[in-house]
């Protein structure tokens, strides 16, 4: 992979249509999720957004004052604003034009772009050094695991940072080629830094890759040396692009860039289950993103991305195992390498703070896949491929077979994406047997709702355990929960309460059982038979 082709129309017609397929596909399912707890608060925040965006033409003055921008840009002024703007500037669209069919999809579609572009570029780049089935194939494979598929659906930042980041890495590659790429890659990292704080490790990432570069060209003798221009393009034109998007920074500038930085250093930490124990405080154990990789990948392509690692172990030995000669290129495989390593090593640092969900380090997977499509153009090439016929199998064929483990497990994941395990977990139960986290961000609440209005024909009110009263509203607002069933702060005061199944709210099944005076809950919501939301019924309340 060390001499990239140059990309035909061909080339883009074909990316442009894993886009748009994906896109479809996203936006077709969107309706079986119901809002998740982070992105109740980022409507919130875009909302505060879109307010303050409508204020320009009104009030143009007065708009830009600190007292302004603080009121509308205080809510979530941890996260950068780039997303949020975009959610902010969908939603307005949907307002005025009326675009989609729910308001939830509005908030959604930015962040669904981001994952359907996503695919363009994983075929893009991969079609740039290898044969376009091993691009295409590599686009698939991401595509089809199921914690991305669950996550492209979203109004939140991981799948668009999962775009910026490998967006940046493609400018960055390009410019050691091209210097014309060098502000493409300052612009790209800045929107990175906009987006969420997965790009800061990036630089750290490129100049280790450069170094290598470098060492090759010293050891082989050549005079003309790799620029390093791209480096001040980032360390300049990244903040630049951070602070001019994001109006919360354009006052007390650098007292609150440290107060964002150290926001994320000092994290506070969630609560995750992993291997039966849940865990409260650091350290998580260093094998928490290898093992949630294994268990949530499917098996074929993780061994795909093994073969093509080892398929391409040569390129990847370090310039002093190697000999020296005249043209190592661009190093493709360590800068894919480094970014798909990078991520999961810095979660797994004891001294990171508790995260846990592979969102987390989702920005690896694009990485994986392109090694994924590596290795499947390496078995196509080298190994005999035949049908019990004795003839050869098209490449299509097996490129089907293949992905079609993936699909079939990520079509089964939805709309259970965060409760998804694959066979090497032994499905559902086994990793529920193992004590794996069984679900995050109450999301799942969406798949009670037929039920609920089923149950409560005459309106009443829900406790709610995990599922944030902007979801509910939300889920109102889509027409997905009648007006008239309200969420309920007091669970006592409650008709219905929820409790989602995660280890750190078992005590509220027990406070259910105190103030219900019974262990049996009316209904149980199961994925593959594993319990993921339990409902109980006051039976103080009267009959509506």
């Amino acid at each position: 992979m060390n001499d990239a082709r140059a990309l035909s129309s061909r080339d883009h017609l074909i990316g442009a249509a894993l886009c748009i397929g994906y896109l479809l596909l996203l936006v077709g399912t969107a309706s079986d999720l119901a809002m998740s707890r982070d992105e109740s608060f980022y409507v919130h925040a875009a909302k505060n957004a879109a307010g303050w965006m409508s204020q320009i033409l009104a009030d143009p003055s007065s708009t830009f004052e600190q007292e302004s921008i603080d009121r509308a840009w205080r809510y979530n002024w941890e996260h950068p604003a780039w997303m949020k703007l975009s959610f902010a500037w969908s939603w307005l669209a949907q307002k005025q034009l009326g675009l989609f069919p729910d308001e939830s999809l509005a908030f959604r579609f930015p962040g669904m772009l981001s994952a359907a572009f996503l695919l363009w570029l994983i075929y893009a780049w991969g079609a740039s050094v290898m044969r376009r089935e091993g691009a295409i194939f590599a686009a698939l494979a991401f595509a089809s695991m199921p914690r991305v598929f669950y996550h492209s659906h979203l109004a939140c930042f991981d799948i668009p940072i999962a775009f910026f980041v490998m967006l940046t890495a493609y400018a960055y590659w390009r410019s050691l080629a091209d210097r014309r790429w060098v502000p493409w890659l300052g612009l790209s990292f800045g929107l990175a830094l906009a987006t969420k704080h997965n790009s800061w490790i990036l630089p750290g990432i490129f100049l280790i890759h450069f170094l290598w570069i470098r060492r090759d060209q010293a050891r082989s003798g050549r005079r003309e040396r790799a620029s390093i221009a791209w480096l001040p393009a980032m360390l300049l034109l990244g903040p630049l692009v951070l602070i001019g998007t994001w109006p919360w920074l354009w006052h007390d500038t650098g007292r609150r860039l440290l107060a964002y930085a150290s926001f994320h250093l000092q994290h506070v930490h969630y609560t995750y289950e992993f291997l039966g124990i849940n865990y409260f405080e650091p350290p998580l154990p260093i094998s928490v993103p290898f093992v949630m990789t294994l268990f949530t990948v499917s098996l074929t392509v993780l061994v795909l991305c093994l073969v093509g690692l080892y398929d391409r172990r040569a390129a990847l030995r370090p310039p002093w195992l190697t000999k020296p000669r005249a043209h190592y290129g661009r190093r493709t495989e360590v800068l894919w390498v480094g970014c798909l390593l990078a991520p999961l090593c810095v979660i797994a640092l004891p001294s990171s703070p508790i995260f846990g969900g592979t969102k987390h380090w989702i920005t690896a997977y694009p990485f994986l896949a392109l090694f994924a499509g590596v290795g499947f153009v390496t078995v196509v090439e080298r190994a005999e491929i035949s049908s019990w016929l004795g003839r050869r199998w098209p490449t299509w064929a097996f490129a089907t077979l293949c992905l079609l483990p993936a699909a079939v497990e990520t079509a089964h994941s939805h709309p259970f994406g965060l409760s998804h395990y694959t066979p090497l977990a032994g499905g559902v139960p086994g990793a529920a047997d193992l004590g794996m986290n069984r679900q995050f961000w109450g999301f799942t609440t969406g798949s009670l709702v037929d039920w609920i209005a089923e149950k409560l024909p005459d309106g009443g009110s829900v406790w709610t355990c995990d599922t944030t009263h902007g979801s509910w509203a939300m889920m109102q607002r889509d027409g997905l929960i009648p007006p008239n069933i309200r969420a309920e702060a007091s669970m006592s005061e409650a008709d219905l309460v929820l409790v989602h199944h995660e280890a750190h709210f078992a005590e509220v099944d027990y406070q259910a059982w105190v103030a219900f005076g019974t262990v049996q809950p009316v209904y149980v919501l199961r994925y593959d038979g594993v319990p993921i939301v339990s409902v109980y019924e006051n039976p103080l309340k009267p009959e509506r």
